[in-house]
């Protein structure tokens, strides 16, 4: 509960962090407009957004507001919020990201992430319109959605007839000495993907607003 709380001051500060002398990235940014809230913090946190409904009544219309709710349950499941989630993706991103110093991407690495993503998430690992068809032989975009990959910085999309099915890597958080970096991927929501145990190993994923 306290991370949310801690979101606004802690985001601020990650502006100053940006540059200050001396440091070390913790954070890299291949998406441009995460990139941007992060140079500009609080008008980020304070950007009116379509509201977004929460169980038992209340919304949320800013990254502040969201925040505060998400503290008390996760937005109401309906078709509405379904097409408007997208708006708020930046809302969890800038909690991830919050009080790290930052730099951007380099665009070779952000494509390198996104082959990956294509080739080598598990995507039985959390939750998407793919995680009922995955399997132990299918699990991953490159082999449960057939046609060719699109690629655009970090992110990855597959269109098929039925669906478009697109994930980005918006950033990616040092872990500390000697450990692969965690990455921030959006989808639908926000998932954070853990790199492979091993070298021929899978990416794996995990919803962040979870406990």
């Amino acid at each position: 509960m306290k991370r949310w709380i801690a979101l606004a001051s802690a985001v601020l500060a990650a502006g100053t962090l940006h540059a200050a002398a001396g440091k070390a990235p913790a954070v890299h940014i291949a998406n441009p407009e995460l990139l941007a809230a992060l140079q500009a913090p609080e008008a980020a946190l304070q950007a009116a957004r379509t509201p977004l409904a929460f169980e038992g009544g209340a919304s949320a219309s800013n990254c502040r507001e969201y925040a505060d709710l998400m503290q008390k349950g996760p937005p109401a499941e309906s078709a509405r919020n379904f097409e408007i989630r997208s708006e708020y993706l930046l809302c969890d991103a800038l909690r991830l990201t919050a009080g790290k110093p930052f730099a951007a991407e380099k665009p070779k690495a952000a494509g390198r992430q996104a082959k990956a993503l294509y080739e080598r998430l598990d995507l039985r690992t959390f939750p998407s319109s793919l995680h009922q068809r995955a399997d132990e032989k299918k699990h991953t975009l490159k082999t449960l959605l057939p046609g060719t990959p699109e690629y655009d910085g970090g992110a990855v999309a597959v269109d098929t007839p039925d669906q478009r099915f697109r994930l980005e890597v918006v950033g990616t958080v040092d872990q500390g000495r000697g450990k692969k970096p965690d990455w921030i991927v959006w989808g639908y929501s926000t998932i954070v993907v853990h790199p492979p145990r091993t070298a021929s190993g899978p990416y794996t994923a995990a919803d962040p607003a979870r406990p």
